[in-house]
């Protein structure tokens, strides 16, 4: 398989993606406005993302704790939630690339999900869902 290198591939990875949480009972509902919207508009936005974490464009200029700090209002995440999308992500890569930046990807994603986690869900306590979580 071949490793993530240019921004089609990150088109590719996200769609993948994108496609797995439209369909996933966690994660679907979060989702949901984008899935009513389409992508299409969403995409390239976050193919600077990824492109700026993981081939160093620069491209990104949005907030994403923003937008999610307005998701986690009208969703209320859990860490179930942030475990979740690092299964998907993950899973999504690997079915797709393998090498150094695939293996970035992960990783970059997993510090993404606790760095959201903890700005979302701490300064309101610890949270006790009951459920295990590589976050809490």
């Amino acid at each position: 398989m071949p490793d993530i290198s240019t921004r089609a591939d990150l088109e590719v990875l996200l769609r993948h993606f994108y496609g797995r949480a439209f369909a996933d009972p966690v994660l679907e509902p979060a989702f949901e406005t984008l899935a009513v919207i389409g992508v299409e508009d969403h995409l390239p936005v976050m193919c600077d993302f990824w492109e700026t974490v993981l081939l160093r464009t620069g491209d990104y200029r949005g907030s994403a704790f923003a937008v999610h700090r307005a998701l986690h209002g009208r969703h209320g995440f859990t860490a179930l939630h942030f475990d979740r999308w690092v299964e998907l992500w993950t899973s999504s890569v690997e079915d797709l690339f393998d090498g150094d930046v695939a293996r970035r990807a992960t990783r970059e994603a997993a510090k993404i999900a606790r760095a959201m986690h903890r700005r979302l869900l701490e300064p309101a306590g610890p949270q006790t869902t009951g459920v295990p979580s590589r976050f809490s």
